[in-house]
């Protein structure tokens, strides 16, 4: 049995079909697979599990702060799944608002909410970007898709470059231990 209790390998897609059917069944997804997917190593499908439909809408909210209500996660930024980045994206908001919280609860002046809401928006426009411009790619009208698929087809024949996972910490710019780092993404203490 592996992890989430699945005794094979799952995965998650979105597709955006003209013709969608109300209750797609495995063949009709292997097929959308099979024109789109890759060529290199091609996947098979054998169940379905889980089908939604979803209407796809990316915002930002205007205000992360308004006197003592902030925002973080799903309640400051809504996207569409693709990029894979919205959990991460909540979890750094709830750290950075964790740590200035913490800030605050130590004598800082509550002003420093305001930068938390300076801080965090960036990384939100940057991550809500990337999944509209993803959405766009995946949503693209017919007579744009076979170009997308067949550069998709031939970027996913390209091998991945692990050369920077075999880089030593050092040259990962991480920041020194016992700092204080802040990064695009979040506020973080060691």
């Amino acid at each position: 049995m592996r992890p989430g209790g699945l005794d094979h390998d799952a995965a998650g897609a979105v597709a955006a079909v003209a013709d969608a059917p109300r209750d797609p069944d495995a063949a009709r997804l292997q097929a959308l697979l099979d024109e789109r997917g890759p060529t290199r190593r091609p996947d098979r499908l054998t169940d379905v599990l889980w089908i939604s439909r979803f209407r796809v809408h990316h915002r930002i909210a205007d205000h992360y702060r308004h006197g003592r209500a902030l925002l973080a996660g799903d309640a400051a930024h809504g996207h569409s799944p693709a990029g894979g980045q919205g959990m991460n994206l909540g979890i750094c908001d709830a750290v950075a608002l964790g740590v200035t919280l913490g800030d605050v609860l130590a004598g800082h002046p509550d002003t420093v909410l305001d930068d938390y809401a300076a801080t965090r928006r960036p990384p939100a426009e940057e991550v809500v970007g990337f999944a509209a411009r993803l959405t766009r790619l995946a949503t693209l009208p017919p007579a744009g898709r076979p170009l997308r698929d067949l550069a998709l087809r031939a970027v996913s024949g390209v091998p991945p470059d692990r050369a920077a996972a075999r880089r030593p910490p050092a040259a990962r710019d991480d920041p020194p231990a016992g700092g204080r780092a802040v990064s695009r993404s979040a506020v973080v203490r060691w």
